[in-house]
């Protein structure tokens, strides 16, 4: 903000069921998450993204977005092998790791141990780590002093509220003024009107996602490969 410039793109997945037609991520994720699925399902979507990113690289040069996000699940980081698969992906792909943001989420690392281990070793691969929903999990304060972070994605409950008089944007400006005071970059999340975005773009925010902006779409990039090819 203000200019509007795509810097970046979240991966989301949706399944289109031969039967039963569109099934929400809210339903399957959970599902794939307990019964361990998720560790396959999220290493193809990561080679997905990573594909996708550096097809839209080398086929739109400077038009291109320059980060991918990939959200990381808690079971994906207890995995000791997590960081070595992202580096074979990286690796065969050729998708440079700056260009990579994993998005965890607070309750996936707040009990320490191997999930911490795992995001220090995807920092040292060069990746960019970016804490999600951020505001709304366990000891979030805290966090910033253990984890390697690069971004803070401020929950859409704070968004919502950002234009409303009184006390109900002090969050939004309390996040913004610890992104900055830590040099991390901070990503207003749910944004959907242009006085929420006018708004927050006066308290400091650089970057922000949101409906006003885009809804999600299969390629964001489609028509601009068209134009070039």
């Amino acid at each position: 903000m203000p200019a509007g410039d795509i810097v970046g793109v979240e991966t989301l997945i949706r399944w289109q069921h031969p039967t039963r037609g569109f099934v929400s991520p809210v339903d399957f994720i959970p599902v794939a998450e307990e019964n361990g699925l998720i560790v396959e399902l999220g290493e193809w979507i990561l080679r997905r993204a990573c594909e996708q990113a550096v097809w839209w690289r080398d086929t739109l040069a400077g038009r291109a977005p320059l980060h991918v996000a990939v959200n990381v699940s808690a079971r994906q980081l207890a995995e000791p092998d997590f960081a070595r698969t992202v580096a074979s992906v990286l690796a065969s792909t050729g998708m440079i790791s700056s260009n990579l943001t994993v998005e965890i989420t607070e309750t996936a690392v707040f009990g320490g141990g191997q999930a911490v281990e795992t995001v220090k070793a995807l920092r040292d691969l060069g990746v960019k780590i970016s804490l999600d929903d951020f505001g709304t999990g366990h000891s979030s304060l805290g966090l910033l002093r253990t984890l390697p972070v690069d971004a803070l994605k401020v929950d859409k409950q704070f968004v919502d509220t950002v234009t409303m008089a009184g006390e109900h944007a002090v969050i939004a400006t309390a996040l913004i003024q610890v992104a900055d005071g830590l040099h991390l970059a901070a990503v207003a999340e749910g944004v959907e009107t242009a006085e929420q975005a006018a708004e927050l773009h006066r308290l400091g925010y650089r970057f922000a996602q949101g409906y006003h902006f885009g809804r999600p779409v299969e390629d964001p990039f489609r028509e601009v490969a068209l134009a070039v090819a």
